[in-house]
Parts: structure tokens; C-alpha cells; sequence
């Protein structure tokens, strides 16, 4: 008899082991990621033709799916703990668990279930059973429940599956990270909590008290923003290949200037805070913070905010098939960042890679939102484009030039120097501003026509700011 359970467990084993989402196999054959989600739960079996497909795909035989002979066994072996993650477990009763679901589960999986475990909030056991005839039937005496760190190699080894499907379910159908952002959200159109359901079709959804609903889709939660109009730069990118350019592009050369370099000096201030609640404000394709998220080695959550449904959906991707961090959960927010999703005083930092400027006429509306959010003590590490002295010849040329360009470049309504940018932190109400200047303003051109078709504030200086509430 085929044991639709063994299969599903099998399938989502050779799912992992390839480094894919749940959604990232359905792309590749064509189907749901609900039907890859009933197929590993065990409710339902791929059609033949699916079975090829899956064969295929994972360079195996249908014979070794369906039966788990020994071509599955030898390419299921245990596989090392990573070091970040064997770092969260010191005792070596409880690596050992892990070691025996590092088969059936991801490293992100693997790095969830052990920092549960490291906090004291997660044990398994196994429940054993003791029965004694009498009078012909068979009654219950007693229920014993063991340590499944204490159980031998043999049993552990058979019993993983089932431990890795379980904590699975538990978990629920959500990814880390939107599982932990429940209790920071609040609906952005009452200001009440907003909670996660599940509908019949197995897709997840938020909803408030008040009725008010936003989707997950493609793994985002989405509250139906949409880009500034005359700026909708997330089409240049019609795919994923396109962003995958987009990432691996070195990018200006002119923001990488500086003795020391933004992205480094962001990353010691946020590897001296270690903050566990981290927001990225319209966050784009994050090139900020992801030189951050490769070094992070402390627990912490990600949420990355931005109005592009389509930027955030490959973020998602990228970010979980491809630079992976198992300290790291990541959650991305489609949604207007002057108006953010989330409740008063629950982040510890607020990052942005030129994020507030990003946001244009909302460019204050947005730095006043990073303020709400931040916890008392938190801090918001942002770099800023200053100008070098509003009384000097080479800015007035430049502002000169800048302010003849015409609407469609969507200019901003106030360019600043340092000591305005330092007034206005206060203003909003942060205790104290530490800035650093990175690189000055370029010696403006000689003619009367601005030099630049995109990115056209490369002309200022920039400073790293780190605003503490």
C-alpha cells in the first residue's frame, strides 16, 4: 500500500536538499505551491506525469520517491551541522536531535528549531504506552514520555521524519518571519492588531477585528500599495533574471567612496547594538542591508518595507534561496512606508539605503514613521545626501542647476546641509545625531546643463546618520 505521508516526507527532503521553497518547485513544475504543500502534508500524491517531472528534477528514480529505496537513502544522508547554528546548542544531547532532522529540514528550518530550543521554549518527546490483558481485551496501564534527546541512533533515526513533519505543522504553513511579525503589525486603515488566518485553500491572509484584510502573496504581505506615479522604476526588472542582473551589478561608483565606506561603518554600528528588531524603510532591492545580513550572528528579525509588490517578491526569493542566514528571518511588507503596518515603539533600528529620499515627496512623512516605530533607546542608522554649504559658489551652481530640471525627474522639495539635517532630527524628536561625513560634493560642471540623466542627487555629499530616540 503507497503511504502518502512517506512520499510527502521524501518530496519535501529532495525539496530542501535542492535549496527551494515550497513555491520555487511550483514554478519549476507548473503547479501551486498549495499543491506542493498537500503533496508534503501527505493529502494528496503528484499524477504520474508529475512523478517524472520530480524525478528529473532531483536526479532520481520514481522507485526512489515513492519507496524510498536505497538511491534515496544515500543521497538523504545526515549532512554536518552548520557552525552557526551548532553554536545556539552547546549541550551535545540536544545536537544530536538536531543532527537527526538536519535530513528532512532546511538550514533555516534547522536554525528556527534551535534557537526555540536554546530559549527553553521548545522539547520533543516520544509517548510510550504499557498495556496488560485482561479478560480478553487489552487495558492501559500507563504513559510514559521520553526525551527524544535520550533516545538511541536506531530510534531517533526512525522517528526524525515524523519529529521534522510534526514541528512542521506546529510551525504552521507560515515562514519564520511571519509567524514573529504578528504581534509587531497593526492594520494601517484602524490601528488595530492584525492577526493571520488560514483560508480552505491553504493560502495565508492578515486580518483585523474590524474586517480590514491584506494578503501573503508570493510569500509578501501585501496591503495593495503601488509605486509614485512617474517613478514605477520596478519595471525595468520584467523577471527575476533581471533582478538577479540587478544584484549582481557593482553598482555606482561614486557611492562607494570614502576612506571608510558607508556599508562598513553601518555594519559596526549595527554589530555594536545587535539589534533583534530590524525594519529597512522602502528598502528596494535591499543592496543595503544585504552586506549586513551576511555577517549578522545574533537572533534577530528583518523586515524589509517597500511600495513595490514586484521588487519585494524577488527580495523574498533571493534573499531566501541564495544568501540565507539561519541567525536571520526575513519578512517583507508591500505598503506605503509613510504609513507603515506596524504599531508604536517595536523596532530596535530602522536602517535605510537611501530609502527616506527615495520616497520623494514623502521623504519626511517616512523619517517621522521610522521615529513612531522605533522602541525608546532604538536607533535609526540611515545614510542622507547633504549639501556642502548653501552659501558657497559651487553649491549655489548646483542648486542652480538642479532646480531648472524639469518635473519628471521628480525633484525633491528641499535639499539640506548638515547643520538643517542635524535641526530637523530634533525637531522630530530623536535625543541626539551622530553624523559622519563619508564623501563631499562633487565640484560642480562648467556649462549650464546638469550632467546627470539617473541618480541625479550623485552631485551632493553623503553622512551616515545614527538618530537614537
Amino acid at each position: 500500500m503507497i503511504d502518502r505521508e512517506q512520499i510527502g516526507i521524501r518530496i519535501a527532503v529532495l525539496r530542501k536538499k535542492a535549496g527551494l521553497s515550497q513555491q520555487a518547485l511550483a514554478d519549476k513544475l507548473g503547479v501551486s505551491a498549495q499543491a506542493v504543500s498537500k503533496w508534503e502534508g501527505g493529502k494528496n500524491l503528484p499524477d504520474i506525469d508529475m512523478f517524472r517531472e520530480l524525478a528529473w528534477l532531483f536526479h532520481m528514480t520514481i522507485d526512489s520517491i515513492v519507496e524510498g529505496d536505497l538511491l534515496f537513502a544515500q543521497k538523504s544522508v545526515q549532512k554536518e551541522l552548520p557552525a552557526s547554528i551548532e553554536a545556539l546548542l552547546p549541550d551535545a544531547e540536544r545536537r544530536r536531535l538536531l543532527q537527526s532532522l538536519s535530513t528532512y529540514c532546511s538550514d533555516a528550518e534547522l536554525g528556527g528549531i534551535a534557537r526555540e530550543l536554546s530559549r527553553g521554549n521548545l522539547e520533543m518527546w516520544v509517548r510510550a504506552g504499557i498495556t496488560r490483558l485482561e479478560g480478553g481485551t487489552f487495558q492501559e496501564e500507563k504513559k510514559v514520555s521520553i526525551p527524544a534527546s535520550l533516545l538511541g541512533e536506531n530510534t531517533l533515526r526512525e522517528t526524525a521524519p515524523y519529529f521534522a513533519k510534526t514541528l512542521g505543522e506546529m510551525m504552521g504553513n507560515m515562514e519564520p518571519g511571519l509567524r514573529r511579525i504578528q504581534e509587531l503589525m497593526r492594520c494601517p486603515d484602524c490601528g488595530e492588531r492584525l492577526s493571520s488566518e488560514n483560508r480552505d485553500d491553504n493560502t495565508i491572509y492578515f486580518k483585523c477585528k474590524n474586517n480590514h484584510c491584506c494578503d501573503v502573496t508570493d510569500g509578501v504581505i501585501y496591503f495593495g500599495s503601488r509605486e509614485i506615479p512617474g517613478e514605477l522604476w520596478s519595471l525595468y526588472m520584467k523577471n527575476y533574471q533581471d533582478y538577479l542582473r540587478e544584484q549582481r551589478h557593482p553598482g555606482n561608483p561614486r557611492y562607494q567612496m570614502g576612506a571608510v565606506p558607508c556599508s562598513e561603518l553601518r555594519w559596526q554600528t549595527m554589530k555594536k547594538l545587535r539589534p533583534r528588531i530590524i525594519l529597512d524603510i522602502a528598502c528596494g532591492t535591499c543592496n543595503g542591508l544585504k552586506y549586513d545580513l551576511q555577517r549578522i550572528n545574533w537572533p534577530c528579525l528583518v523586515i524589509m518595507t517597500d511600495v513595490s509588490h514586484r521588487i519585494l517578491k524577488y527580495n523574498n526569493r533571493y534573499f531566501t534561496e541564495e544568501m540565507a542566514n539561519p541567525y536571520v528571518d526575513i519578512v517583507c511588507l508591500a505598503c506605503d512606508c509613510a504609513r507603515l503596518p506596524i504599531r508604536d515603539g517595536c523596532i530596535d533600528m530602522v536602517v535605510s539605503n537611501g530609502g527616506f529620499e527615495s520616497m520623494q515627496s514623502k521623504m519626511m512623512d517616512g523619517f517621522r514613521e521610522a521615529y513612531r516605530v522605533l522602541k525608546p533607546g532604538g536607533h535609526a542608522v540611515y545614510n542622507i545626501s547633504i549639501l556642502g554649504d548653501h552659501a558657497s559658489e559651487n553649491t549655489k551652481k548646483w542648486e542652480h542647476l538642479y532646480y531648472s530640471l524639469n518635473e519628471s525627474y521628480s525633484l525633491h522639495e528641499k535639499l539640506f546641509d548638515i547643520r538643517e539635517w542635524e535641526e530637523i532630527c530634533r525637531d522630530t524628536g530623536y535625543a541626539a545625531t551622530q553624523t559622519r561625513e563619508i564623501y563631499g560634493e562633487l565640484p560642480a560642471p562648467q556649462g549650464d546643463i546638469f550632467p546627470f540623466e539617473n541618480e541625479i542627487l550623485q552631485w551632493m555629499g553623503e553622512y551616515l546618520c545614527v538618530s537614537e530616540k
